[in-house]
């Protein structure tokens, strides 16, 4: 007898944050929204609804009309059987969209340089485990006129989230390039 008491109190307890289903109820609230035990009366409508995170929804919904009472009866999955059961725990990856001036600028991503080119680049992560922030450090090497520019990044990714990312020059460390090995023609171009 506890363990159906406890079962039953889980059930009507649990917060309703766990339910996938998007079903609305005729006064505009989604099932999402709420747990437990209903009871709403809003005009000649009542509804009656019963069910958790453990249980099915039971909802029960009478209408009175002129020619008497129609009784609607429907049952929704829980949250634990529902096709979409549990989002929170499906692993996603993150985007990080990124903007760098120079098309052959280069991209170190926690000190690996990655193999892009392109003014405008799309990295994807491996899926990663809601609810949890991941920092890394992005850094952008490019060339600006006759300096080289170092510019670093903190990101924190979050699983199904994207990032924009520019690098602009404005937190940069330049560093001068030798003008024959910006012309082309001297020593550093051999």
């Amino acid at each position: 007898m506890r363990q159906l008491t406890a079962i039953l109190a889980c059930s009507l307890i649990l917060p309703s944050a766990l339910r996938a289903d998007e079903v609305t109820f005729g006064w505009g609230m989604s099932t999402s929204n709420l747990g437990g035990l209903m009871i709403v009366r809003q005009g000649g409508q009542t509804t009656f609804s019963l069910g958790g995170v453990v249980f099915g929804r039971h909802v029960k919904t009478k209408t009175l009309t002129p020619d008497g009472p129609v009784v609607t009866r429907f049952k929704l999955p829980s949250a634990l059987h529902s096709p979409n059961a549990m989002p929170f725990l499906e692993k996603a990856p993150a985007t990080i969209l990124v903007d760098i001036p120079d098309q052959i600028g280069l991209l170190y991503l926690d000190g690996e340089l990655l193999p892009t080119k392109g003014v405008s680049r799309q990295l994807e992560s491996p899926p990663l485990p809601p609810g949890k922030e991941f920092p890394l450090k992005l850094r952008g090497v490019f060339a600006a006129g006759d300096h080289l520019l170092i510019e670093d990044k903190m990101l924190l990714l979050r699983a199904g989230e994207s990032v924009r990312v520019s690098f602009d020059g404005s937190r940069a460390v330049a560093v001068p390039l030798r003008r024959d090995a910006v012309a082309g023609n001297g020593p550093a171009s051999k």
